[in-house]
């Protein structure tokens, strides 16, 4: 089943001077795919995952996400989509400093008046999954870098959603902690079936994707199937990566 599905995507910016983000871009993604968007420093893979996301819409073409449009919806609808149907897992955590790790990852079942017990259920499950059962009552800057994405992971995964977005989720993280971060998002791929989209500079991140695809200049460059061999594949990564655009991918890019 394909669970999204771009066609023919084009995102111009206007302004004193056009700028074409992305240009006839078409990408398919089955459900429980692990997929890496990977292409250098404004390629347009991070304006790609908005418009997949429902925060960018694009100039032309579709945007289909487990069959429904959603730049068709309302406001209101489209906020009850993106909490029904997204998970969101970003760079930078975005978890509050408010609220203990608990109420951060309670949120979106808090958004959608979901009874206490179902919420102390699923909670209790995921943070046992997650291995964060003990900072549960903690507040956020009281926990490690690679807690919080766990927290976030958490957050992103309690309503089951369909579709996973990733920006960059190892970019602010050690190499222990970007591995420990990877090595979740691939159980939760293979385990639970989810579907993740994956953003990122990293080579060895991506290496957990079933498939890597390559943009550049707001167009489809090249893609790549793991196959059996992971060593194999981290090197066709880096191999590609030379030719789009030498060694860019090293440092983490500022704007995508």
């Amino acid at each position: 089943m394909t669970l999204l599905k771009v066609e023919q995507v084009n995102k111009i910016y206007t302004g004193n001077v056009n700028y074409q983000a992305i240009s006839n871009l078409d990408l398919a993604v089955e459900k429980g795919e692990f997929v890496g968007i990977m292409g250098p420093s404004g390629s347009g893979k991070t304006t790609l995952l908005n418009m997949i996301a429902t925060i960018d819409p694009p100039t032309s073409g579709t945007v289909m996400i487990n069959g429904a449009n959603p730049y068709s919806l309302s406001f209101n609808e489209l906020a009850a989509f993106r909490r029904k149907e997204l998970g969101f897992i970003f760079q930078s955590f975005n978890l509050l400093d408010t609220l203990t790790v608990r109420e951060n990852i309670l949120l979106p079942l808090t958004l959608d008046g979901t009874s206490l017990d179902i919420m102390n259920e699923k909670l209790a499950i995921i943070a046992e999954k997650l291995g964060i059962s003990h900072i549960l009552p903690k507040r956020t800057y009281e926990i490690s870098g690679g807690e919080s994405q766990r927290t976030a992971v958490a957050r992103a995964a309690i309503h089951e959603p369909k579709l996973f977005l990733a920006d960059e989720p190892t970019g602010n993280l050690d190499s222990k902690n970007s591995e420990e971060v990877m090595q979740l998002l691939s159980t939760l791929n293979k385990k639970e079936e989810a579907t993740i989209l994956l953003v990122t500079h990293d080579p060895q991140a991506a290496s957990y994707c079933d498939r890597v695809v390559f943009i550049k200049d707001g167009s489809l460059y090249n893609e790549i199937y793991r196959g059996d061999n992971t060593a194999v594949f981290y090197q066709q990564i880096m191999d590609t990566l030379t030719l789009l655009g030498g060694k860019q991918h090293v440092i983490p890019p500022v704007r995508h």
